[in-house]
């Protein structure tokens, strides 16, 4: 079931690579946070949306924007191997799709197919990420939830083919907006 503007976001615990720490949504709780659905680790378009990120991380933290990053892949070395060490944010496995499950992220034949035809295929390829292994459902749809800092869910979206991801412009919008949904 998909989540919903104004619903209280769904708690969940993933491992985060970087430490091999469990972080919980309560981690958050007093800051606006980005939390952001990926497909796997060798996704050519999530490594895309996460290069963007890290380009404007620092005007995010700057407004009070926190990021996580959420990927199917079950094994850290995986990630690792795919996404570079530079990202300036918390990146986490959820290979038993604990979260996945709790926020209504869906799967698309038709969704995966789109992307053979979409632009940012060309943009993520000139820029060097290539599809690798692929270690999870393939299907699988990205999605991108705003978090207000009392936890609530501020904007929530779900993608209709694997290229798409929430604007960075409405993410600087939230991060320099109310702290609260209107």
């Amino acid at each position: 079931m998909r989540i919903q503007v104004g619903q209280t976001a769904p708690n969940f615990s993933v491992i985060d690579i970087g430490t091999g720490k469990a972080i919980s949504l309560d981690d958050f709780r007093g800051d606006r946070l980005l939390l952001s659905f990926h497909r796997y680790a060798a996704c050519p378009f999530c490594n895309l949306h996460v290069h963007e990120l890290s380009q404007r991380y620092e005007f995010l933290t700057e407004h009070g924007l926190k990021v996580l990053a959420l990927f199917r892949s079950g094994r850290a070395r995986t990630l690792e191997q795919y996404i570079s060490r530079d990202i300036p944010f918390q990146i986490a496995a959820d290979p038993q799709l604990n979260a996945y499950q709790a926020y209504g992220i869906e799967r698309s034949l038709l969704g995966m197919c789109l992307a053979f035809v979409h632009p940012r295929g060309l943009i993520a390829t000139l820029k060097g990420f290539l599809p690798g292994k692929v270690d999870a459902d393939v299907r699988s749809m990205p999605a991108d939830f705003l978090i207000t800092p009392d936890q609530k869910i501020a904007c929530a979206y779900y993608s209709t083919n694997i290229t798409q991801h929430l604007s960075l412009r409405e993410i600087e919008n939230f991060a320099t907006g109310p702290a609260s949904p209107a």
